[in-house]
């Protein structure tokens, strides 16, 4: 081999390295969940006929929203990374998509992971999201369906994501969402900060919510949570409270009003997680909201069992007691928009599920 042959082949081997290199520094991941419980429900409301009547059927999964995303990582050196994701619901039950005229809607952004922790621009879940959930019920009955309380766990548009990475046991986030509204700088605006400490089995957690009229006519809403939580081992305790002002509800589709009425509201919630085995385990919830002033609110308890057929796949099911005070009209499952029920309405539901991770 010549000296031009040489050189030739030295370079198309440092060529293919490098291209190798880049290759392996870069990584983009198809990944999902897929999930459907059979549901039996009593005194479904329907606003259209004004009647309750009990009813069976194949919902998506309360624990695990089913979805397909896809994310990537770039390794840019000096431990920074570019980081995307793009992550779309999906309804199993029928094959459709999500239920927003957005196809990502469960997330959709851009940015910038490193040592100083991460930020991220687009459509995202807000940094109660990240923490909360150690303190009050998540999954689909949850306390965030709640009016007033959405905040414990939600994505909104146009928003700027900081988490800061784990320093001695303390991790936060600050969270900004723009209006976007010309000539109104504020309107729509969302801002939201959250932190949690963690020392051995003990961790505390605390987020306050702001958010401004979109229309620039209302005041704004409010909402401030805590959290405490002990993991004994042989069971965990959690302690999840809540308070909200409300000035402006956005109505469901099909409803003309833009205000439904201002109101204060409290919630609590009181758990425990027990682990049968290293596969089984149980968790038991109780949850109460008080409008502040008025005989209104809505008191729950759920009980949660998940058994773990391997480290995709599990069966759990649900059991769920409701009732509404006062005035309140909360209901978990109805054949209208929203959650709106009837005052003084009792529910019962129970589960059955089977889910999968890809």
């Amino acid at each position: 081999m010549n000296t031009l042959s040489r050189l030739s082949a030295t370079a198309a081997a440092s060529l293919l390295g490098l291209i190798g290199s880049a290759q392996a520094q870069s990584s983009v991941t198809i990944y999902g969940a897929i999930g459907l419980d059979v549901l039996s429900a009593s005194k479904v409301y329907n606003p259209a006929l004004g009647t309750t009547k009990s009813v069976a059927k194949i919902e998506d999964n309360a624990i695990v929203n089913s979805r397909i995303g896809v994310k990537g990582v770039e390794d840019l050196g000096g431990g920074l990374k570019a980081v995307f994701d793009l992550e779309s619901t999906i309804h199993p039950d029928t094959g459709s998509s999500g239920n927003s005229s957005a196809f990502w809607n469960r997330g959709a952004y851009v940015g910038l992971a490193g040592d100083f922790g991460s930020i991220k621009l687009g459509h995202q879940w807000n940094v109660a999201d990240d923490y909360m959930g150690n303190y009050f019920v998540f999954g689909f009955y949850s306390p965030f369906l709640m009016s007033g309380f959405g905040a414990l766990s939600d994505y909104y548009d146009n928003a700027i994501k900081y988490n800061s990475p784990n320093w001695g046991g303390f991790e936060g986030g600050l969270y900004y969402s723009a209006g976007e509204k010309a000539g109104m700088k504020s309107a729509g605006q969302k801002v939201q900060g959250a932190a949690t400490y963690t020392v051995g089995m003990f961790s505390i957690g605390l987020t306050a919510f702001s958010e401004k009229d979109p229309f620039g006519v209302y005041k704004g809403n409010t909402m401030y949570a805590g959290g405490l939580s002990y993991d004994f081992g042989v069971l965990k305790t959690r302690l999840g409270l809540a308070s909200s002002e409300v000035n402006y509800l956005i109505p469901p589709p099909g409803t003309a009003s833009t205000n439904v009425g201002a109101f204060k509201a409290k919630l609590f919630d009181v758990g425990l997680d027990v682990p049968i085995t290293a596969a089984a385990a149980v968790s038991v919830d109780y949850v109460k909201k008080d409008v502040d002033k008025s005989a209104d609110g809505t008191g729950y308890t759920r009980v949660r069992a998940s058994y773990a057929l391997s480290k995709r796949t599990s069966l759990n099911a649900n059991l769920i007691f409701s009732r509404n005070m006062g005035n309140a009209d909360f209901a978990f499952v109805t054949e209208g928009n929203g959650f709106a029920g009837l005052p003084g309405q009792k529910q019962t539901l129970v589960t059955a599920g089977i889910t999968h991770s890809f």
